[in-house]
């Protein structure tokens, strides 16, 4: 924490030292939500959960807990010279122990009018709220649907060259963007892995502790249009998903030459002490494809939302992922009501080590709520969420390591 917080302030210090003069913005945007599972069944820990955060794993149980989503956020802009910006943002959350990260930490080269160029760390165009889906005051639920904005990976360090136009009444911006991620520690894979998926290790082989992730070659294109109506989103990029863990292996030992093993030996470090780490192969390295498309239409007295993506995955199962969400909300001054559908799908094309072909992974959510606008920077929200697991498939191997479960929560959201 002491590190992160050091490079923030030592980089704002520098930027503010070369320009002595110029002004820093500083704003920022929170969220202090609490939850409870109200109904559901046992997933395979025997425990009645609901997953709402799967960057920094959070989730929800039958007892009452406001430490998961609550968090906040201060972001500093600066106008370093002539067309030149500093964007940094500090975020704590409490499924983090409130520990504070870096999420946004950029420099914005404006070339002229039309052309503009941001290299540093920032939130990856995803889906159609990703690049502020963490700010709540921004969109109608408490949270994004978890089922479909559900990455482990949200930011990047890179480079994005962007172009600006305009004919008629149409606004649209092109973006290409390249970098690279990394984490490490990622606890969702350890959460899931108990729960009976996530992670295959070849067979001996046992997984010890979180996981680290990296996102190499990111490679894509991003495409904003809007009028005054209609807005939309088109995202496509590539990018070398690998994950490794600590793991350690059991070994059965016959030490009474009965032909039977009588003893197990576990073996978790390497001759030199270090942690022996998992190896490379074809489940957990290989190429990833995302394509997005998702938009809103805003009419008088309601707007509507829709996010559609599809996720291939270039492994050893040829996983291919698509999900959608749709939502209505009623938009009144001060109250606005809400109903949302999502879907997610998942489907095994090549088969591998006996897994067989066909429907995986598979589950829809029902979300309905209301938003009470009660302070021009603060909105008071109160949602259901219903979670229905959809994916077995038995006798075939069942991938569903979901749960069904309700969800009711409540939650402030707030700008400043």
């Amino acid at each position: 924490m002491k590190t992160k917080l050091s490079l923030f302030f030592c980089v704002l210090l520098g930027f503010f030292t070369v320009a002595a003069k110029a002004e820093i913005q500083f704003s920022g945007y929170g969220s202090i939500v609490g939850g409870k599972v109200i109904s559901g069944e046992e997933d395979p820990s025997g425990e009645i959960e609901f997953p709402v955060d799967f960057y920094d794993y959070a989730f929800y149980t039958e007892d009452f807990k406001l430490k998961p989503e609550t968090m906040i956020a201060l972001q500093a802009r600066m106008d370093v010279t002539d067309g030149l910006v500093f964007t940094g943002q500090l975020v704590a959350k409490g499924a983090d122990d409130f520990k504070p990260d870096i999420d946004w930490l950029y420099l914005t080269y404006n070339i002229n009018d039309d052309w503009y160029v941001m290299a540093g760390r920032r939130n990856l165009p995803m889906y159609y709220f990703s690049e502020y889906m963490e700010v709540g005051y921004a969109y109608p639920w408490i949270r994004p649907p978890a089922n479909l904005y559900w990455w482990e990976i949200t930011q990047f360090n890179g480079l994005t060259v962007a172009h600006q136009m305009n004919w008629s009444d149409w606004t649209a911006t092109v973006s290409m963007f390249a970098g690279r991620e990394e984490r490490e520690d990622i606890r969702s894979h350890d959460y899931w892995r108990n729960r009976g998926g996530y992670y295959f290790p070849p067979e001996g082989t046992y997984i010890s502790g979180t996981a680290d992730v990296t996102w190499s070659d990111i490679l894509g294109v991003n495409l904003n249009a809007s009028n005054d109506w209609i807005d939309l989103r088109f995202s496509y990029f590539t990018t070398q998903y690998e994950t490794f863990a600590d793991v350690f292996f059991r070994d059965e030992i016959d030490t009474d030459g009965d032909g039977i093993p009588d003893k197990v030996i576990e073996r978790s470090r390497n001759e030199d002490g270090t942690p022996i780490r998992s190896g490379s192969w074809d489940v957990t390295k290989f190429d990833l494809e995302f394509l997005g498309l998702s938009g809103s239409f805003n009419f008088d007295f309601a707007t509507l939302l829709f996010d559609y993506n599809l996720v291939k995955y270039d492994d050893a199962y040829s996983f291919e992922f698509p999900t959608y969400l749709i939502t209505a909300i009623y938009n009144h001054d001060t109250w606005q009501p809400y109903i949302g559908y999502t879907k997610a799908a998942g489907k095994i094309k090549k088969d591998f080590d006996g897994f067989g072909t066909g429907d995986a992974e598979e589950h829809r959510m029902i979300t309905v709520g209301i938003r009470y606008n009660f302070h021009p920077n603060a909105s008071l929200k109160l949602q259901l969420d219903d979670f229905k697991d959809q994916g077995d498939r038995s006798p075939w191997y069942d991938f569903s390591y979901h749960n069904d479960a309700k969800l009711l929560s409540v939650g402030v959201d707030f700008v400043f």
